[in-house]
């Protein structure tokens, strides 16, 4: 090989170097992430988590649809409209996509702006667990973060039963209400299987009770006025009972 031949070799190697690595630079730019969708094996240009946690800022969020006691969404972020009331939404469990949970955030008051106000973080929804969710006197929205696939979920609007005089019982779930100044409760469940009670409030989901069995606990709530206490057990399970504490008296 001649000196010229050579020259000609390395100067084709570097400009093929040089334009392939100006293809890869363009690549990524162009398309940052290319992935493999592991549920669906369909290639992935965008990156699914990108907006798990700020669904609301997904340029391509989508309205999910409310089909009677059904909603439906796509993989993509999605919302639907909460309309004000005293009613209580019920979502969950997951019917189909059940492979992955449902991440859920509420936006208390759809008027003020999403930079002033963010949505709130209240649970997620799968094939086995559901959330009350309460709406505000302004109404909203509820938020639903991306997945890897398409889903559908059972939704309700169920009016509470009231709690009247500082107690309730009974056997098997339940949806409660309590409007008073009491923030905390004795809960007892006397039975086989799980027992768990949610306090619901726009906009928030507490864990109050988690307990297996035979279950006899006392449990706090922050907010003073109306509170939704959800409560989740087999039916035929055994029997339980809340039984609010009342508040201190100011009197001495």
């Amino acid at each position: 090989m001649s000196t010229a031949d050579a020259r000609i070799r390395r100067f084709s190697t570097v400009t093929w170097l040089a334009g392939s690595a100006v293809a890869v630079v363009l690549a990524f730019v162009l398309v940052p992430f290319v992935g493999v969708n592991p549920r669906t094996g369909d290639l992935v240009l965008t990156d699914p988590n990108r907006y798990e946690y700020e669904p609301w800022d997904d340029p391509d969020a989508q309205e999910v649809q409310l089909d009677g006691d059904e909603l439906s969404g796509t993989a993509a972020s999605g919302f639907v409209e909460l309309p004000p009331g005293d009613d209580v939404w019920v979502v969950g469990p997951l019917t189909s996509g059940t492979d992955d949970y449902l991440n859920v955030y509420q936006q208390v008051d759809a008027a003020v702006g999403l930079d002033d106000e963010r949505p709130d973080y209240i649970g997620l929804v799968s094939e086995s667990r559901k959330i009350a969710v309460v709406s505000a006197a302004t109404g909203g929205r509820l938020w639903f973060a991306p997945r890897l696939t398409d889903w559908t979920a059972s939704v309700s609007r169920e009016t509470p039963t009231p709690i009247e005089g500082g107690s309730a019982t009974g056997d098997g779930p339940a949806l409660l209400s309590y409007d008073g100044d009491a923030l905390s409760a004795r809960f007892a469940f006397e039975g086989d299987g799980f027992f768990t009670v949610d306090a619901a409030f726009p906009g928030e989901i507490i864990d109050l009770v988690k307990g297996v069995d035979d279950v006899d606990t006392r449990a706090s709530w922050p907010a003073q006025g109306r509170v939704i206490l959800r409560v989740d057990t087999d039916e035929g399970a055994g029997r339980w009972t809340i039984t609010l504490d009342e508040p201190a008296s100011d009197t001495p």
